[in-house]
């Protein structure tokens, strides 16, 4: 009778010793998940929203100086970890418009001030790395002050927009520029 309780007590312990083990391989598994959890999926912005962000972005690269040039040309991808250690280094947060129209098209900003915020960082970081009067210093600078002015300007064609909608007569005349000469 001894037998039988022992032989069934070193079964329970059995027993009880795979169920601790399975249970630890899971505890293990989730411990040995590493690195970044992945990124939630963000709900789209308003196609309005979206098709201004794009059309200030557009607007700033697309802007030529006085000679014809080009000047977002130095801003478009930033330089190789392998050619240009010392600027990852220096800059924290390196940002190129590479990334800004990859965050724009992900949703990754909720509004045109944080698209203005990693804008303003690129230029930031231009101005940070390069020798003040060096060409991509002033071109920064210049950046800087044309997505400002395009800015502004998306601002007031999307108040026009929201004015003419909104059923004022005079104000929905004067943007269709249908006032009439008394």
């Amino acid at each position: 009778m001894e037998e039988e309780s022992s032989l069934k007590k070193r079964k329970s312990d059995h027993q009880s010793n795979q169920a601790s083990e399975t249970g630890q391989e899971i505890v293990e598994k989730v411990k040995k998940r590493r690195g970044r959890p992945p990124a939630e999926k963000l709900p789209p912005n308003p196609p309005k929203l979206t098709k201004q962000m794009n059309t200030l972005v557009d607007m700033v690269i697309n802007y030529k100086d006085t000679l014809g040039r080009q000047i977002s040309k130095g801003f478009v991808q930033l330089p190789s970890r392998k050619e240009v250690p010392e600027y990852y280094e220096l800059i924290r947060k390196p940002v190129d418009f590479r990334r800004i129209r990859e965050r724009v098209r992900n949703h990754k900003y909720r509004c045109i001030a944080d698209l203005e915020k990693d804008i303003i960082q690129m230029c930031h970081n231009a101005q940070t790395y390069n020798l003040e009067g060096s060409q991509i210093f002033e071109d920064s600078i210049v950046l800087k002050s044309v997505f400002e002015s395009a800015r502004q300007r998306i601002v007031e064609i999307s108040q026009e927009d929201t004015d003419a909608v909104g059923g004022s007569e005079a104000v929905g005349a004067k943007h269709l520029n249908l006032e009439s000469k008394i």
